[in-house]
């Protein structure tokens, strides 16, 4: 005759099941690094601002600034599972971090975009520039969807952290569409689990788009740090 698991039974493997779930996400987690969990989500927001053209252009360092970092391997590995190209198409100068702040030269910043008319997105990875407002007036809406990652760190090697002000400028001029943050991500209106990736990503960064800077109300189109 068939025999069935006491309730007791079966309410252990169960608890067993739960205890391994968690224990085995929380392991997970362990071993994906902050800027790993960013270039997998990066590389997810520039495929969707890319839609069907397979061709991104990407803002990188310098070699000046040390051998490739953790975020730029990361996203270009993940570009390339979805059969998307990532073309470097400035490698920017940001300067001695020594001696001075760190940046994304706007000149580099605006020779990348003139540079990428023919790409889906482009992601830059090094800030976001100090524009001047003839600059953006001079852009317009005719290039592609631009996305900037501004941190603190890009793995092993510095990023460069953004102005929330200069960034909200930009959103709002819709010089950029996306700017990555460090600072952990508001809950979501409707609760949900996250995967190890997005919950990695929305414990270290947040992401600021367009209808935030908004909301902020208007900002000054002027340079950080300049007056009148």
């Amino acid at each position: 005759m068939r025999t069935h698991p006491k309730p007791a039974t079966a309410g252990w493997f169960t608890a067993v099941a739960l205890v391994l779930t968690a224990c085995n996400s929380r392991e997970t987690q362990a071993l994906l690094q902050p800027p790993q969990a960013l270039g997998v989500v990066l590389a997810e927001e520039a495929a969707r601002a890319a839609g069907a053209n397979k061709r991104v252009a990407l803002i990188a360092p310098d070699a000046h600034w040390g051998p490739a970092s953790t975020v730029e391997e990361t996203f270009r590995n993940a570009m390339q599972k979805r059969g998307i190209s990532v073309v470097i198409v400035k490698s920017a100068d940001l300067g001695d971090p020594m001696r001075s702040r760190p940046r994304l030269k706007s000149v580099d910043f605006l020779e990348a975009l003139g540079k990428a008319t023919n790409a889906g997105a482009v992601v830059s990875i090094v800030g976001a520039p100090e524009l001047a407002p003839q600059d953006v007036a001079r852009l317009g809406s005719g290039h592609p969807p631009a996305l900037v990652v501004a941190t603190m760190t890009l793995g092993a090697v510095p990023g460069v952290a953004g102005d929330r002000i200069q960034l909200a400028n930009l959103l709002e001029a819709g010089v950029i569409q996306l700017a990555i943050v460090d600072g952990a991500e508001p809950a979501p209106p409707i609760a949900g689990k996250l995967d190890a990736t997005h919950g990695v990503f929305a414990q270290h960064y947040r992401m600021l788009r367009s209808q935030d800077a908004k909301l902020q109300g208007p900002v000054s189109l002027l340079p950080t740090g300049c007056t009148g």
